[in-house]
């Protein structure tokens, strides 16, 4: 039997060969000794070399276990990793970010130590060595007309808060107790389940040494996607705890259907025109200023800041819009024959342990 950690970190995966094997060379460079933290990488079916990458980096630290999410979803991927999760405080890490301190880890286990039952940390957006779409993604989401008000991702400051917008890391107890995350969430199932931590009253701890920087979205597209994605989470939050609905979100919403109406209603309404023309125009104004102001007046920066707040705002907005009636949720789901690709070779890593006996860590 060997020495059960004391610290798990969960990582949730899909499609993430581009960066998970730096995420896991950079866990396991940290000051904590390896055989004091496990780290299990739950993959949804990726359809890229994640898994690949995974078990070679197992190979090197054999601290990294790999298993398989069937349902896919970030929050299942979450519940599977809690699951088999031995040391008695977890930490979540994602698949494409950057770990910014080397003591990252001993100071979770630290604080997790001396009482505290949830961590909070910074998430900001990398911008060095990124392309100039991805700067713009990060000093737009950094901008008061990027991000939800009130949020912590690029908060410094050090002591307890409200955990709901980043809190990262939790007593194993306290998950349990709270049900783990809501599957039915696809995306913001991390901000549903903090919201259920800040009701049972606990406060999250938050400190720069638990940062964890991401990598900006590549394309125009992908910000879209990850934006409408969002919105789409917190339209069912505020589904299902009528007391959350954001104004500013719900704001958003309506200002994106209204931009989609007016120029309909105009074929039987001509006022409608103008009225979407000074809408168009007050938009263009305050996001073009802004965004030159933000990229500094660089040229190529600036007009990638411009189309990232149409991305952010789009997004945001359309994805609210349909979770709040039902709508799609523009969800990741692998191609029918990648699945049965996977499930064979999910199969075959199951009887293989099974052939094995039982797991030496226990």
């Amino acid at each position: 039997m060997t020495q059960r950690p004391e610290l798990t970190v969960v990582m949730p995966v899909r499609n993430e060969a581009g960066h998970i094997r730096a995420v896991l060379d950079q866990l396991c460079a940290q000051t904590l000794e390896p055989e004091r933290y496990e780290i299990i990488v739950v993959d949804g079916y990726s359809e890229d070399a994640t898994r690949s990458d995974v078990l070679a980096a197992a190979g090197d630290h054999p601290h990294i276990h790999l298993l398989y999410n069937p349902r896919f979803t970030s929050g299942a991927g979450r519940n599977i990793g809690a699951a088999h999760a031995r040391a008695p405080y977890i930490l979540f890490v994602d698949g494409h970010c950057e770990i910014a301190s080397p003591t990252m880890l001993a100071s979770a286990l630290a604080a997790f130590q001396r009482g505290e039952r949830c961590l909070s940390r910074p998430q900001p957006q990398l911008d060095a060595g990124v392309s100039v779409f991805q700067q713009a993604v990060s000093v737009t989401r950094n901008s008061a007309l990027g991000h939800q008000t009130g949020s912590k991702i690029y908060d410094e400051a050090c002591g307890h808060c409200n955990p709901l917008s980043a809190g990262c890391g939790y007593e194993r107890r306290l998950f349990e107790e709270l049900g783990g995350v809501d599957e039915a969430f696809d995306a913001a199932e991390d901000l549903e389940f903090n919201l259920r931590v800040h009701r049972a009253g606990v406060e999250a701890y938050h400190d720069p040494d638990f940062t964890v920087s991401y990598h900006p979205r590549r394309d125009w597209r992908g910000l879209l996607r990850q934006l409408y994605r969002y919105g789409y989470g917190r339209a069912l939050m505020g589904r299902k705890y009528p007391g959350t609905i954001s104004a500013p979100a719900l704001g958003l919403a309506v200002l994106v259907l209204v931009a989609g109406l007016l120029p309909l209603m105009g074929f039987a309404w001509p006022a409608a025109w103008a009225a979407w023309g000074a809408m168009g125009a007050t938009y263009a104004l305050v996001t073009v200023g802004l965004a030159g102001r933000l990229a500094r007046w660089r040229p190529a920066l600036w007009f990638a800041a411009v189309r990232c707040f149409v991305a952010i705002h789009l997004g945001a907005g359309l994805g609210y819009l349909s979770g709040l009636v039902g709508g799609p949720g523009w969800r990741h789901t692998p191609r029918p024959e990648v699945r049965r690709r996977i499930e064979a070779e999910r199969s075959q890593a199951a009887s293989r342990a099974a052939a094995a006996g039982p797991d030496p860590r226990d």
